[in-house]
Order: structure tokens, then sequence, then C-alpha cells
């Protein structure tokens, strides 16, 4: 087998150094977590001001205004969660082990640890499937439920969204072991 030429090595280095252009998905989803984190602390102050507006008036909040807007935070928060353990996912897969952790004499996290796409696709599953999930209870909040069709729509949403939580958490059992 013969050596590969000057050519060869130039574009072979050249392709291997262009995985760095991952480093903008990283950075973008670093950014995109920061505005997660923004629109749930607004979501958070929201609850609070209608608080307050109702004490301002004598009269009880209207607890499932309040409810929306703090699971609409918890939503939020999780999903700016789920963008920064991607961005770490995706920059360990691709450009450099983060090193940083170990050397703090902190364990590395379990759940942090992606050796392929398909762990990290498993990953963003899950936390989707969570997101969905609190999505879905927001809008239950706000619905009216006044015929027996609507309650039997209610009812087989949560089956499908308990059915979707338990596959993946099975699925992830199974994968562990």
């Amino acid at each position: 087998m013969k050596s590969p030429g000057k050519i060869e090595k130039i574009f072979e280095k050249s392709l291997w150094n262009f995985r760095f252009i991952i480093l903008v998905v990283v950075i973008a989803l670093l950014f995109s977590s920061l505005m997660a984190f923004y629109l749930g602390v607004e979501s958070t102050l929201e609850a609070f001001a209608e608080i307050r507006h109702s004490m301002e008036l004598n009269k009880a909040p209207p607890s499932n205004v309040i409810l929306v807007y703090l699971i609409s935070s918890i939503d939020e928060f999780l999903l700016g969660i789920i963008l920064i353990i991607i961005s770490l996912g995706i920059y360990e897969l691709f450009i450099s082990k983060i090193n940083v952790i170990e050397s703090k004499d902190i364990p590395y996290p379990n759940w942090l640890v992606f050796r392929s796409l398909e762990d990290l696709k498993g990953t963003l599953t899950k936390v989707i499937i969570i997101i969905l999930m609190v999505y879905f209870f927001k809008s239950v909040v706000v619905m009216k439920f006044d015929t027996p069709l609507s309650i039997l729509f209610l009812a087989v949403g949560i089956i499908l969204i308990a059915l979707a939580n338990y596959i993946s958490h099975k699925a992830s059992h199974s994968k562990h072991r």
C-alpha cells in the first residue's frame, strides 16, 4: 500500500478540521438556551404580576392563569436545559471531550455521556416528550370540557402521553442493560 501524497494529506487535514464549523451550532444552541431561560423568567414574573394585580384589586388571583404562566416557565426552563445538554453532547461528539469536569474531582454525570448521535437523539426525544407533556398540561388547564367527547379526548391524550413516556423510559433502560 502506498503512502498518501502531500495533496491527499492536506485535503484530509482540511476535511478533519472542517468539523470545527460545528462550533457555530454549539454557540447558537447556547444562545438559544439563554433565550429560553429569559422566556422562563419572563413567564414567572408574569405569574407574580398577576398575583400582585389581584391583590391590589382585593380579589382572588385567577389560579388557572397563574398556573399557565408557571407551567410555561417550566416548559421554557426545560427547553433551555436540553439546549445546553445537546450543545455539550454535540461538542463532545465532534470537537473534543470536555475535560474541565474531571479535573475538579467531580464525577462526570452519566446523563451527559454521549457515545453517538443515537444517544443524543434518544435524550432529545425523551425531553421533547416531557416538553409535550408540559405543553399538553398547559393546554388542558385553559380548555373547557363541556361535552362527553371532549372529556374522552382528554383521557385518550393522557393515556397516549403516559404510553409515550413509558416507551421512552423502557427503551433507555433496556439500552443501558
